[in-house]
């Protein structure tokens, strides 16, 4: 996340970059999966630093804070967003995406057209790349840009770029809000009514954001060319306090719903005596929730009623240790019972400084149920867990994803692991119990080698799952020594080496009989640039180019170090 964003420019032509798949054929004694489960099928570098030069104070070899949305009529189309070349004063050099038609076996990688100066844009910086699919093979693509320097640092803007053909291709910038005076826009998200039935307008696409002390929606109902002006959700109605992060569902019924973190409560709403859900909290709750009820019939060009604010549950997380801020929540609905979950990281069940991943859910969007531990273990391992989101089936089941460190009781972060996992869970019962979680990284993030911001790792404010058919998605940026002759910094800072780039993992679900084999990774290294030679060979998208392209990338992961090798390779 940062601050600011704005424009209009002509489509670009955008190099893209294919990372091919040499999988091996798995090895070792495969095991009997329970039917249902989740189980890894790939996980795959998809997301890197194409840029061929950066300038100022932007961190080569950097992507952070990733989004993904899969195309709801093809599992196998999934589109993924994220920042490039991060600023340790916030912000990027502009944001990256990677798109697949395989179910994540290949990606094509390219740049966002129009966002900053030097990549068609005129503004200084881009952050919050964020993704929602349309069911026509329509893409969005929201971004917040802004200026750190330029004109006194005064404006930002919240932008979009749509594609149309799941995101081979992208549009132009058109504006969604632009304040060239100032007012600090922040914390982008999208997301698209797909909805046929009555109380839908389908393909309208929502924008949400936070601007200060409010939280913000607008739609459009053209495929992103105009925007409807702005509907406050929070702060603008009265409520004192900051929100931040309105992330946005919409219910089976066509109503918008957003979660957020808010500074002060909503008002509590108070329950029957003998209701099986949790009271709704007031006055310390930092988890909140708006719903614009009936906001899929509202016509085209009206501005959406307004919302009805309440509490989730009062948030009393930990902070993050060992990076520069905390996370943010995520939410999703269940497309058949309209049931919402919202995800965040809390030391609720706590008796250390570390936090757990929590749930809570709700049938009407205003009362909501105790929060739900959805990691196992003990309370007070200082095994800290964070950054999670959450994703729903159709058929019901709950997949929630987290990271996780183990530190200690210490301040000191040299006693702390500098290895991160990233870990799913799946429930079968609507969110009341998780399964064991499994692994979707075949190898740690290395915290030494992350992007820096403003004087702190910067692992992101938040990852992303997302899922369709039997498929899930996991993406989250990963970090790791570049080749075996990198020294590790004794200090990392936004100036020593990095080397993060984005990766997704794609979850299957077992069958009976099912048999769990090794997992698959794409074997390279660091990120290939978008040179002449990479850009005619993808441009072809033939077996000859690719061949010559995964055998010079073969030959590049033969110099990597064994802890390298061993990522990346088939098990």
């Amino acid at each position: 996340m940062t601050k600011h964003a704005d424009m209009r420019w002509p489509l670009l032509a955008v190099p893209l970059v294919i990372v091919p798949v040499l999988a091996a054929a798995p090895v070792g004694q495969a095991a009997t999966v329970k039917s249902g489960q989740p189980v890894l099928l790939r996980d795959h570098l998809a997301g890197f630093d194409a840029l061929p030069k950066h300038v100022g104070p932007e961190q080569v070899d950097t992507t952070i804070e990733p989004s993904i949305a899969v195309n709801p009529k093809n599992p196998l189309n999934a589109v993924i967003g994220f920042q490039v070349g991060r600023v340790d004063a916030g912000g990027d050099a502009t944001n990256g995406y990677a798109v697949t038609f395989d179910g994540g076996k290949t990606w094509r990688n390219g740049i966002i057209p129009g966002l900053t100066v030097g990549h068609g844009g005129t503004f200084d910086r881009a952050s919050d790349a964020v993704i929602a699919f349309g069911d026509g093979n329509q893409v969005y693509f929201s971004s917040l840009i802004f200026n750190d320097t330029t004109g006194g640092g005064l404006q930002s803007a919240i932008v979009n770029n749509t594609s149309l053909d799941g995101g081979r291709t992208w549009g132009p910038v058109t504006v969604v809000q632009d304040d060239p005076g100032g007012g600090l826009n922040d914390k982008n998200w999208v997301v698209v009514d797909n909805g046929v039935e009555g109380g839908h307008h389908h393909g309208r696409v929502y924008v949400t954001w936070d601007r200060v002390a409010g939280v913000i929606v607008k739609y459009s109902d053209d495929q992103g060319k105009t925007w409807v002006p702005a509907s406050p959700a929070y702060a603008p109605n009265g409520y004192a306090g900051q929100g931040i992060s309105a992330y946005p569902v919409v219910k089976p019924n066509g109503d918008l719903f957003l979660a957020f973190m808010s500074e002060a409560a909503p008002p509590a709403i108070t329950l029957a005596p003998g209701d099986e859900l949790g009271e709704a909290v007031s006055g310390l709750s930092k988890v909140s929730s708006a719903t614009f009820v009936g906001a899929g019939s509202v016509p085209s060009g009206v501005p959406l009623p307004q919302a009805v604010v309440a509490s989730v549950r009062t948030y009393t997380g930990n902070p993050v240790r060992h990076q520069r801020a905390g996370t943010l929540l995520a939410a999703d609905v269940d497309p058949v019972t309209g049931r919402i979950y919202v995800v965040w990281e809390d030391s609720y069940f706590r008796t250390d400084a570390a936090n757990d991943a929590v749930l809570a859910w709700s049938d009407d969007g205003f009362r909501w149920s105790t929060p739900v531990r959805v990691n196992p273990g003990k309370t007070n391992d200082a095994l800290d867990h964070y950054n999670p989101s959450v994703a729903v089936h159709r058929d019901g089941s709950v997949d929630v994803i987290w990271r996780q460190r183990q530190e200690s009781s210490s301040t000191d972060v040299d006693t702390y692991s500098r290895d991160v996992d990233t870990y799913l869970a799946r429930s079968h019962d609507h969110g009341l119990t998780f399964g064991a979680p499994v692994k979707v990284d075949l190898s740690p993030s290395d915290t030494r080698f992350g992007a820096f911001s403003r004087g702190g790792l910067f692992q992101g404010d938040y990852d992303q799952v997302a899922t369709a058919g039997d498929l899930t998605y996991v993406v989250r940026s990963e970090s790791y020594a570049p080749s075996s002759r990198t020294v590790a910094p004794d200090t990392p800072s936004a100036t020593t080496v990095h080397h993060q780039t984005t990766w997704v993992a794609v979850v299957g679900t077992a069958q009976t009989g099912t048999k769990a084999t090794p997992p698959t990774t794409t074997p390279v290294s660091a990120p290939v640039a978008a040179s002449p030679t990479t850009t005619a060979l993808a441009a072809t998208g033939g077996r000859a180019g690719l061949a010559v392209l995964s055998l010079l990338l073969l030959v590049v992961g033969l110099r990597l170090s064994p802890r390298r090798r061993a990522r990346l390779r088939s098990a």
